[in-house]
């Protein structure tokens, strides 16, 4: 009898002394997450970035900065960059609102918005994966969801690869700005159920984020309390027990 209770004992010990140590094992780095998370949710990501001090406005070409014949500057031009598309020289315009445009470079010819046909040139142009074909493309002026939010126009092309993977064109500079699959998908909802954002996907600064990083930084340090005062109790109870099984 005696033996079967010092097994029994020796047991909760060793439970007690797991349990005990994962928790602060774990508890640890549940306080980290709980803790770091509620200092980024205060945080202003504009503060983050230093957009409050910095300026990242565009600073317009001089007057006379030297441009190919056909170029006019008005004094908000940004810059003229030759590069390639579609194994074409072309020249990109870019101005101080933002917008740019594409031309031919010889002879200033406007290309931009770019055609459905060359947008799916660039796509296919782009595609490194096992070969596969366009199943659809369509212009796009509005936000698609968390996927994609500009700039507009643009073109969205759809391949028929297994992981349902769009390209988004830039209409206007033949840029491809984003591409998405169904993994990015799963990731991109997993990452909102992570920050708490369920529609947009990028606030990492939510009232519910910083409410639940709270609760839950007062609930580890609170375990931890309560941890530190089970010490002697458990030591004592220790005692006890061992007392009781000796009568025995």
């Amino acid at each position: 009898m005696a033996s079967q209770r010092s097994r029994k004992l020796r047991l909760h010990i060793f439970g007690s002394k797991v349990h005990k140590w994962l928790a602060v094992f774990v508890g640890v780095q549940a306080l980290l997450w709980m803790a770091t998370g509620t200092i980024m949710s205060y945080l202003k990501i504009e503060h983050v970035r230093s957009e409050h001090v910095i300026s990242r406005e565009p600073v317009p070409l001089g007057a006379d900065a030297p441009l190919p014949a056909w170029a006019t500057n008005g004094g908000d031009l940004v810059s003229a960059t030759t590069k390639t598309v579609n194994g074409k020289p072309v020249v990109e315009l870019k101005r101080v609102n933002g917008s740019a445009s594409l031309h031919e470079a010889a002879t200033g010819r406007k290309l931009s918005p770019l055609s459905r046909g060359t947008a799916e040139q660039i796509a296919s142009a782009a595609w490194t994966g096992p070969e596969t074909a366009i199943t659809s493309s369509e212009a796009i002026e509005a936000p698609v969801g968390t996927e994609f939010g500009g700039p507009f126009p643009a073109w969205q092309v759809q391949f028929a690869d297994p992981d349902g993977t769009r390209l988004y064109i830039d209409a206007s500079t033949g840029a491809v700005l984003a591409a998405r699959s169904d993994t990015w998908r799963l990731f991109d909802f997993i990452w909102g159920l992570h920050i708490m954002d369920w529609t947009q996907r990028d606030r990492i600064n939510s009232w519910w984020l910083l409410l639940f990083g709270l609760g839950g930084t007062l609930i580890a340090v609170s375990g931890f309390v309560l941890l530190a005062n089970r010490f002697p109790k458990l030591s004592a109870r220790r005692r006890r027990l061992r007392k009781s099984v000796s009568k025995a």
